[in-house]
């Protein structure tokens, strides 16, 4: 077996999130094309890793960024994610409404943008995992802050996309992961290995394992409720 057996695209490999998940999947094996967005530090390409560009608000760059893979992957990881506004900014105040469509149009458009692109590559690929990071936020559940509300709201639209791509797509062999990271503390070791373990043997029902319905997992494994 060769080293590159394995195949990811990492779309946000530029934040501390996506640097450590290109860590981890090198030094599983893994061939790793690493996007980074405009002002980025870019890793040096290796034999093993593939640094491009991307912008998950101009398809025309994306798609050439898809030109640049130009070979069947076996995941796609999603990591788009800004706040545009900040942390002092609530719904409760003057709503700037640029910046909550600019946060609407980059975290969940430019999110459906970069999984369509690359879904070609997906295609002939052999694994057919689509892995989107997203926050606690996203959820009705887990939101308890009223700050940063346009980052909030940008990401719930995001969780029902991932929704209908699921239901459209997993009877044609694709599976979903869905990432909560940890914003406040940055404890995301546990990401890479959900994204690449077959949950669908582990003792719950099979009907509700991670293979077969959409779930949000945060850092330490725990199922967080929409």
């Amino acid at each position: 077996m060769s080293a590159f057996d394995k195949k990811v695209i990492i779309a946000g490999a530029g934040d501390t999130l996506g640097s450590q998940l290109t860590e981890q999947f090198l030094a599983m094996g893994w061939k790793v094309f690493a996007g980074y967005c405009a002002g980025d530090e870019r890793r040096e390409p290796t034999d093993a890793l593939v640094p491009f560009g991307f912008d998950p608000m101009d398809h025309f760059y994306t798609m050439a960024a898809q030109k640049k893979v130009g070979e069947p992957v076996d995941m796609l990881i999603v990591n788009v994610d800004k706040a545009f506004d900040g942390e002092d900014a609530t719904i409760e105040g003057d709503i700037n409404y640029e910046t909550l469509i600019a946060a609407y149009e980059y975290n969940c458009v430019g999110a459906l943008r970069v999984v369509n692109t690359f879904m070609p590559l997906l295609e002939e690929g052999t694994g057919k995992r689509i892995c989107i990071v997203t926050t606690k936020a996203s959820s009705n559940f887990s939101c308890y802050d009223t700050a940063g509300f346009a980052a909030h709201v940008s990401r719930a639209p995001l969780n029902m996309a991932c929704t209908q791509l699921f239901n459209g797509l997993r009877p044609k062999g694709y599976t979903f992961r869905l990432y909560c990271k940890d914003v406040e503390n940055g404890n995301d070791g546990w990401a890479a290995e959900y994204f690449t373990r077959n949950r669908s043997y582990e003792p719950e029902d099979l009907k509700h394992s991670d293979e077969e319905r959409i779930v949000l997992r945060d850092w330490m494994a725990r199922e967080v409720p929409w």
